[in-house]
C-alpha cells in the first residue's frame, strides 16, 4: 500500500538562507515558501477536511501561523517541511474538533486481533477497481487523526521520524498504530464486501 511519490525539498542551505532572510525583515520572501509549500499542504489537509473552502482555509491557517511563529523555526530539529506540516496537521485537527466531526464508531480489538498481517496486506494490495473504491470508502470512516497518519506515511511517503515530529507522537506508537489502521481497513473492507453482496 505503500507510495512511491516523491517531493523534492529545497536544498537546507537554500532554505535556510531564505528564511534567515524572512526574520531579518524581508517578509515578501515568506511568498517563495508559500508558493513552495500551499499545494502539498492542501493535499494532505484535504484529505481529512472534506469542504474544500475548508481545506483552502486550514491551508492559509497554517502558513499565517507558520510565519508568526518563523522565529520559532529550529532547523536542527526538523525540514522546514516537517515543521509546517506539523502545524498543518494541528490546525486541521483542531478544525475537526471544533466542528465535532468525531463521532466514529470504535471497532472491537479482538476482531482486528483476528486478522492475519498477511491477509490484511492481501486486502489492502489488492489493486483491482472495486477494492480500491473499497479502500477510499474504508479509509474515509478512519478517525481523522489515522487519516492524516495514513496520508503521511502512504500517500506522502514520510518517514516514520517525520511523521513523529508532525504528531507529537513517539516512533513506537505510530508503528503500532499504522498496524493497527491496516487491519482495521481490512476488517472494514471485508465488511463493506459483505454489507454490499446482501
Amino acid at each position: 500500500m505503500k507510495a512511491n511519490t516523491a517531493h523534492t525539498p529545497q536544498a537546507p542551505q537554500d532554505e535556510a538562507l531564505l528564511i534567515r532572510r524572512i526574520l531579518d525583515g524581508q517578509t515578501e520572501l515568506f511568498r517563495q515558501l508559500v508558493v513552495r509549500y500551499a499545494e502539498p499542504v492542501l493535499r494532505v489537509v484535504g484529505r481529512v477536511v472534506p469542504s474544500p473552502e475548508d481545506a483552502e482555509e486550514v491551508v492559509q491557517d497554517t502558513l499565517l501561523a507558520a510565519f508568526r511563529s518563523l522565529d520559532r523555526y529550529d532547523a536542527l530539529r526538523a525540514s522546514f517541511h516537517t515543521w509546517l506540516m506539523a502545524i498543518a496537521y494541528h490546525t486541521a485537527m483542531n478544525r475537526i474538533r471544533r466542528e465535532h466531526r468525531l463521532s466514529f464508531a470504535d471497532t472491537d480489538q479482538a476482531s482486528l486481533d483476528a486478522i492475519p498481517d498477511a491477509e490484511a496486506d492481501a486486502l489492502l494490495s489488492d489493486s483491482r477497481q472495486e477494492r480500491l473504491a473499497l479502500l477510499d470508502r474504508a479509509v474515509a470512516l478512519l478517525l481523522p487523526d489515522d487519516q492524516l497518519m495514513l496520508s503521511l506515511y502512504y500517500y506522502d511517503d514520510r518517514p516514520i521520524g517525520d511523521i513523529a515530529l508532525i504528531t507529537d507522537r513517539s516512533e513506537g506508537y505510530l508503528r503500532s498504530r499504522l498496524q493497527w489502521i491496516r487491519k482495521r481497513l481490512a476488517l472494514t473492507i471485508k465488511t463493506l464486501e459483505t454489507h454490499d453482496e446482501e
